[in-house]
């Protein structure tokens, strides 16, 4: 710090008061990048909830420990809990515990010490007059820049507060396979012509294998999923009946109260037909009502492909990797398929009322599939 022994109290305090600024300003720049950057190694929804609230320096700590444990599991004694015990943070069997049940690092394992990124002094209880943490300006300005934006820069900021409103689910991952697209995509057979998936192309349909068509008789969409579900395409009126009960469930008679509100007995009325022949506009299936309705009952994964494209999981129960995926596509704005797709194939996000109805234990049926979901992002 001092160049020789030779100067007097003055210069040794210029040096010291020198040495410290900078220390501090290297430590204020460490803080600003564990809020606003993410390093390539933490962009998984494992680390959803630590990302922006913990120390990076803590963060890297975490994913060395968690290499450990495909060779440690959840053992206590072959872990040693070393990083638990000298760092106050999640050693290898936790991290096991946690990647075995599907969900992310809590923010309350990792000690208070890593999650204090500030260099000021918090105030006591009472002390706070509320200028410190009040928001109302802030969030009104966010709305006034919001509304003054075309529909693109609407999505771009929209994007960045959902970055911060959720933080497990953030698009930050790493690049899927490169896909060539010099020259067109081959694709063995005759394409219908009919169908617009095929003359408006897509990031996800170089996913797609075939098509295979139903009827058309305003039952289409119920005939595509007694087909993926074993019934055979004939057994849409079992379909039918299987989610008219499901919508009548007393142990979901609350969630679907929640869901559809005062729409309830219409959408249910909607399942009721008079005869097998031809339907109605009415009765025809109808996204996303039935999307939920048919993720609940058969607990699968129901993607479908058309205009939006949207995810429906589970609402009631966990994730399993060996859940079934039905994929759905909807052409001509009036005529349901089946899609038969790659394997690992992007999933279109879920909406927006999944996410606030389902319930906790459900939140891991999305994080399990989170990657093939950012992908498509």
């Amino acid at each position: 710090m001092l160049g020789n022994s030779i100067g007097d109290m003055v210069k040794c305090w210029e040096a010291m008061n020198n040495n410290l600024r900078l220390q501090m300003g290297n430590i204020r720049a460490s803080f600003q990048k564990s809020f606003y950057e993410v390093e390539h190694a933490h962009v998984s929804p494992f680390y959803g909830y630590l990302r922006g609230s913990v120390s990076r320096a803590a963060l890297r700590r975490i994913a060395e420990e968690l290499l450990r444990v495909d060779d440690v599991g959840t053992n206590r004694q072959i872990c040693g809990c070393t990083l638990r015990t000298s760092y106050g943070l999640p050693c290898t069997c936790e991290l096991g515990r946690y990647r075995l049940g599907g969900i992310p690092i809590p923010i309350d394992v990792v000690h208070v010490h890593w999650r204090k990124l500030t260099m000021e002094v918090e105030l006591e209880v009472g002390e706070d007059d509320g200028s410190e943490v009040n928001m109302t300006s802030a969030m009104d300005e966010l709305w006034r820049r919001f509304r003054s934006l075309d529909v693109i820069g609407k999505r771009a900021l929209k994007s960045r507060v959902c970055d911060l409103a959720y933080p497990t689910m953030t698009p930050l991952c790493p690049p899927p396979e490169k896909i060539k697209t010099k020259g067109g995509v081959k694709k063995k057979g005759k394409k219908p012509a009919e169908y617009d998936v095929y003359r408006d192309p897509s990031y996800h349909e170089s996913y797609i294998e075939d098509l295979v068509n139903v009827e058309s008789d305003g039952n289409c969409g119920f005939r595509v999923i007694a087909s993926l579900h074993g019934y055979g395409e004939d057994g849409w009126p079992m379909v039918r009946r299987e989610l008219g009960l499901e919508i009548i469930d007393k142990d979901r008679s609350t969630l679907y109260d929640k869901l559809f509100s005062n729409r309830l007995s219409e959408v249910r009325e909607s399942l009721m037909i008079e005869s097998f022949g031809s339907q109605p506009p009415e009765k025809w299936m109808s996204l996303p009502d039935m999307g939920y309705l048919i993720a609940n009952r058969y607990n699968v994964v129901l993607d479908c492909l058309g205009n939006p494209c949207m995810t429906f999981f589970p609402m009631t129960s966990s994730h399993s990797p060996n859940v079934s995926t039905y994929c759905i596509g909807f052409v001509n704005r009036n005529h349901w398929v089946q899609v038969n797709m790659k394997e690992g194939f992007p999933l279109p996000p879920v909406t927006l009322d999944w996410k606030k109805i389902r319930s906790h234990i459900a939140t891991t049926s999305m994080l399990g599939f989170a990657e093939r979901m950012q992908h498509w992002q």
